[in-house]
């Protein structure tokens, strides 16, 4: 069952990785990984906008993953969230959960970063992107709010790195930690007590 869902999926976002290209093809600015205006100058180095784009994504996606977990040891409309996805998704395996955040993350930042934010701009971007991860069910009313400002989050990075590396990193990584989360953590079972950097410490007391 997971496989057929990872082959959807690989199907839908290539076709908007694609749609994100014809985009860019018929606006005339084929290049949708670089921001036409980002803060960070063209002629800076392309591998410096990389890597100083991919860092900056990647601590902004961890740093988003460890507040996902404080919000679901913390307060009950993110644990209903999160064992709604739980339910959703089902059990994932350690691959699965790196090609749905990769797909996911790639193709949806081409699209909506790449070849939408440049034209429409990082208000209309953002709504339109939370708007499209509306789920049916008050118990995911949080997601699309959530979406939107995640939406303003990587249009600023990639603004301000003038890089798609930024994003991507950022969206991976959220992705990929949040999955695994959703895929090991079962809140009816046990809640948290505490948590540090390296390791959530649970309690049957708590």
């Amino acid at each position: 069952m997971t496989a057929i869902r990872i082959r959807i999926a690989a199907i839908v976002y290539g076709l908007l990785a694609a749609a994100a290209v014809a985009i860019g093809f018929l606006r005339g600015y084929l290049d949708i990984f670089h921001h036409p205006d980002g803060l960070v100058p063209t002629s800076f180095p392309l591998f410096g906008r990389v890597l100083l784009g991919g860092a900056a994504g990647v601590a902004f996606g961890l740093g988003i993953a460890r507040l996902t977990r404080f919000t679901v040891f913390r307060f009950k409309w993110a644990r209903t969230l999160h064992i709604e996805f739980r339910g959703l998704l089902g059990p994932l395996r350690g691959r699965d959960i790196l090609a749905f955040a990769v797909f996911s993350a790639v193709a949806e930042e081409m699209f909506f970063r790449g070849a939408i934010q440049p034209e429409l701009g990082i208000v209309v971007t953002s709504l339109i992107f939370g708007v499209l991860h509306i789920a049916p069910g008050r118990k995911f009313l949080p997601w699309p709010f959530q979406a939107v400002a995640m939406g303003f989050a990587f249009g600023g990075l990639y603004w301000l790195s003038g890089d798609l590396s930024a994003p991507v990193m950022a969206h991976f990584t959220i992705n990929y930690q949040n999955l695994h989360f959703i895929n090991k953590y079962d809140p009816s079972l046990q809640l948290p007590r505490s948590f540090t950097s390296g390791q959530t410490e649970f309690s049957d007391d708590a």
